[in-house]
């Protein structure tokens, strides 16, 4: 099965780790955040936000469906433009694969993740582009 790249994947993931939410809607990074910070801590708020809503009318994660199949459809608008910005280019994976850096669960989980590691596949060959392409 052959992927399509996203060259900076594995800084994106990176930075999922190392980059959290906001304690609360209204608080924003530090001035001193990097962009890559407040993408992340952008995009987590939206998930954040996202789940507090799905909630209020659901009684699970899993109520009518799952909540990562849900933010999939309702995807933060602007996220392919601000992950061009920080990163310098559009994202060419799957949604799915952003959506892991969420921690939200969705219906491709079982099917993706039975005996495969797809998120490590295409962390690697991002890294692996870039070292043999520049």
């Amino acid at each position: 099965m052959m992927l399509a790249t996203d060259w900076t994947y594995d800084i994106f993931m990176s930075d999922a780790e190392k980059y959290k939410a906001t304690p609360q809607k209204g608080v924003h990074p530090s001035r001193n955040a990097s962009d890559r910070e407040r993408f992340i801590t952008w995009f987590k708020n939206c998930a954040r936000d996202f789940i507090e809503e799905w909630m209020k009318s659901h009684n699970s994660l899993y109520d009518h469906g799952w909540i990562g199949d849900a933010f999939m459809k309702d995807f933060p608008e602007g996220f392919s433009d601000y992950y061009k910005d920080v990163y310098g280019q559009r994202p060419h994976l799957s949604t799915w694969f952003y959506l892991r850096a969420t921690g939200l669960p969705s219906s491709e989980d079982t099917a993706r993740l039975f005996c495969a590691d797809p998120v490590g596949v295409a962390t690697r060959l991002a890294k692996l582009n870039r070292e043999t392409c520049f």
